[in-house]
């Protein structure tokens, strides 16, 4: 959808870019979200943390932080609006420091 907008709006100077997050703290990953019956970061009680594996970046985050924070995702917004962006179009701009592998 990202690449046909991007090419049905081009010409009109609009452009079109997807930001993809993974592995970013939020309410639901430090435990203050929605999930109340919960242990740890706002699982369920019975999750299974083998799975945590496959959702953990494989680059090292400051701290030793297991989600990196929300200004990973804001910088890449802010970037892809700025003019320094101009001719970024119909991408996909992924911000999971690699669990996309």
């Amino acid at each position: 959808m990202t690449h046909a907008l991007a090419l049905e709006f081009s010409a009109e100077g609009i452009r079109f870019n997807s930001v993809q997050p993974g592995s970013i703290s939020s309410g639901m990953t430090d435990g203050t979200g929605e999930a109340k019956q919960s242990i740890g970061p706002g699982l369920p009680a019975d999750a299974d943390f083998k799975l945590f594996t496959k959702i953990t970046p494989t680059l090292p985050l400051p701290g030793g932080a297991v989600f990196a924070g929300p200004d990973s995702v804001a910088a890449v917004v802010a970037m892809l609006g700025s003019p320094d962006a101009y001719f970024i179009t119909g991408t996909e701009v992924r911000v999971d420091g690699g669990t996309h592998v």
